[in-house]
């Protein structure tokens, strides 16, 4: 049985933060484990919807996502589809202000369509769609005309549509399955021992990390784990993100690193001090210094 998955990118993701709030899922994990689950034996493509942040939009809502789609893109058998955000303004019933947001359009409609579309074509046998949104109730019902069986796929049951399990096969719940396809959370220690790995990596890892803590200290921020992992852009550090997490898991199980919490967030710091030579001395350790300066001339 070929198995294809559909994704509405922001309700998916959404439901991840509510359930789940800073696990980070590995997708090609989630793809083998859900063709594995519903007992099929190929995986026939995943076709992830989303919209597309605008200027108005949070700028680190825009960067998660854009590192987000970036990897799915680089995976074989992920299509990504994107789509504008339209900005539009409401009026607030209670202080009759005017609230300027924006919204998505065309996401679930292109996701049925494409649903439908590829179901008459014969690309797959089931489907497993990753919503809870009633909207794609009618894409569901076209499959099951067709004899293809489609699940649903959410973390736990917030917010679903009981008339939409109504038209699925069935309901997967995800969260109770996080662990078989969710990277490793780095505040515990990893199960079995780690793979060793050359020692100038965990070397290099160590400096970005303090080169990251110095950049980010400057502005009055933290280094989040995920944007270290996914994002940061290192000078010889390996840019696969679960060569750089086990080099960090190494780091913390020897005491170089830690993790702590910032506003629900993983944050990461060296537990070592801030000595990168003076020939390596960057730019973003000078300006700490020198915010350093300004708070002790301050206190004088």
């Amino acid at each position: 049985m070929r198995v294809a998955l559909f994704f509405d990118g922001k309700n998916h993701m959404k439901d991840l933060r509510r359930a789940a709030q800073d696990r980070w899922l590995d997708h090609g994990a989630l793809a083998r484990w859900i063709v594995d689950h519903v007992g099929g034996e190929r995986f026939a493509g995943a076709w992830y919807y989303t919209g597309v942040p605008t200027a108005q939009d949070d700028q680190s809502e825009r960067h998660a996502l854009s590192d987000l789609l970036e990897e799915l893109e680089k995976r074989p058998g992920f299509y990504v589809r994107r789509f504008n955000r339209r900005a539009t303004t409401r009026e607030c019933p209670h202080c009759a202000q005017i609230i300027s947001y924006t919204e998505e359009k065309m996401v679930d409609t292109s996701l049925v369509a494409d649903l439908i579309l590829l179901g008459m074509r014969d690309a797959f046998d089931a489907a497993v769609v990753f919503s809870g949104d009633l909207d794609i109730a009618p894409g569901l019902a076209a499959l099951s005309a067709m004899g293809k069986p489609a699940w649903i796929a959410t973390f736990g049951d917030f917010g679903l549509s009981r008339s939409l399990v109504r038209q699925a096969w069935s309901h997967i719940d995800l969260l109770a399955h996080i662990e078989s396809f969710a990277h490793p959370t780095l505040g515990e220690a990893a199960q079995g021992p780690a793979p060793a790995a050359p020692e100038d990596i965990d070397r290099e890892i160590v400096r970005e990390l303090k080169r990251a803590e110095a950049h980010f200290l400057a502005g009055g921020g933290f280094v989040g784990a995920h944007y270290f992992i996914h994002r940061w852009k290192g000078h010889a550090i390996p840019d696969a993100p679960e060569a750089r997490r086990q080099a960090i898991q190494r780091l913390m199980e020897a005491g170089q690193v830690e993790t702590y919490q910032v506003d629900g967030k993983t944050a990461l710091r060296s537990r070592e001090p801030f000595d990168l030579g003076e020939e390596e001395e960057t730019v973003e350790l000078r300006e700490v210094e020198s915010v350093l300066r300004k708070v002790a001339q301050a206190d004088e």
